[in-house]
């Protein structure tokens, strides 16, 4: 077969990718890690021709993205191309891309990054250049990654996670937003996101809460009381005491896990996310009017998902969208509950049309005392 080129996804959460990375600083060759807002970092890709001819002249393309589930062509910011010439080895090359990349101040610089290859000789190539409102799914391209995971520290969750969800240019779009907790980071996952020196363990039980938003709201300490998982959807709150004329749109996760037990395992880590459930899970009321966005055409309802959505998800956001439109959803964090040298993995995921067509995965640490905290 002719030159084929890849760059992994990561797994089981393929927008975790370790075949792209981050050097924060001026200095390319320095250790992985966050990048800093405000601040040159350097972003560096792992591609391998696993077909049987040299693909000389592959180009790899990077780009940064505001966090969101599934990106397209044109909200996505390109950074800069690196050449390489990839033989036939198959522990692949490291590719540097030399145009420096300054992260913005939204999400204090947690951003989306792709890195997708172009290779004149490659068997199945994408288009070049990608179309305008062209879908990055890193699950059906080799040749496109993503890297949506970021490190959130337990001491700094005042300020909620934004993250957008975006109708394709030609259809509108249903969308359902949840919640995943668990997991464990491999050695190779806690190097880039320079985590490895502080000696971390993940926490034995749901330690970490979220709640979802259409509207702004803050995390941080105790903003989740002990009651909030069962009174979330119920209307409760500022919001369902104005008339009926707002509904409330945030909804706290209240998975559960028994007393002990691990997190993890075969409840998030067997499959794919959501490859056997239902979009929606069960069948839902008539959308809802109000909310952050009612009136402004983009939104045409935003409910909170009171159904149980099967063993992945527990409850979620539905948001509506017309063609072309998009949604703010704000994700507040707590974690009264994580122990120092403790982290978890918490995923935002979201399904549309019966499939997952993204997420972004945080890392919420709490570390040792002396250890010292980044952002």
């Amino acid at each position: 077969m002719p030159a084929h080129i890849t760059i992994r996804d990561g797994s089981p959460y393929w927008w975790a990718s370790t075949d792209i990375w981050v050097v924060p600083g001026a200095d390319p060759n320095g250790a992985p890690g966050t990048p800093v807002a405000g601040q040159p970092a350097y972003l560096w890709a792992h591609a391998v021709n696993s077909g049987n001819t040299v693909a000389n002249g592959t180009r790899i393309d990077f780009y940064w993205a505001d966090p969101s589930a599934q990106v397209v062509v044109g909200t996505a910011n390109p950074i800069g191309s690196a050449f390489v010439d990839l033989d036939l080895d198959p522990a692949g090359q490291d590719v540097l891309c030399l145009v420096p990349w300054v992260p913005v101040i939204v999400n204090g610089g947690h951003e989306c990054l792709l890195a997708v290859a172009h290779s004149p000789g490659d068997s199945n190539p994408i288009p070049d250049p990608l179309p305008n409102g062209y879908v990055f799914d890193p699950p059906a391209h080799d040749q496109i990654a993503q890297r949506n995971i970021t490190v959130l520290m337990a001491s700094m969750l005042a300020a909620a996670m934004v993250i957008s969800v975006r109708a394709l240019p030609r259809q509108d779009k249903e969308a359902f937003i949840s919640v995943e907790y668990g997991g464990e980071l491999d050695q190779r996952q806690m190097a880039l996101l320079g985590l490895d020196k502080l000696d971390l363990r993940p926490a034995p039980q749901r330690s970490v809460q979220v709640e979802l938003s259409l509207e702004p709201v803050c995390g941080g300490k105790h903003r989740h009381g002990p009651d909030r998982g069962d009174s979330a959807g119920t209307g409760g709150g500022e919001a369902g005491r104005q008339g009926g004329q707002e509904q409330v749109l945030a909804v706290s996760m209240s998975k559960t896990y028994a007393a002990g037990s691990e997190v993890g395992g075969d409840e998030t880590l067997e499959q794919e996310p959501g490859v056997v459930e239902d979009d929606m899970g069960a069948a839902g009321g008539a959308a809802r009017p109000g909310g952050a966005a009612a009136g402004s055409g983009a939104v045409h309802s935003g409910e909170p998902e009171g159904a149980d959505y099967g063993r992945h998800g527990g409850r979620g956001l539905r948001v509506n969208l017309r063609r072309g439109m998009a949604a703010a959803v704000y994700a507040a964090f707590s974690a009264d509950g994580l122990r120092p040298g403790q982290y978890q993995l918490v995923h935002i995921i979201e399904r549309s049309q019966g499939k997952v067509v993204g997420g972004v995965s945080y890392v919420v640490a709490r570390p040792n005392p002396g250890q010292g905290e980044k952002k």
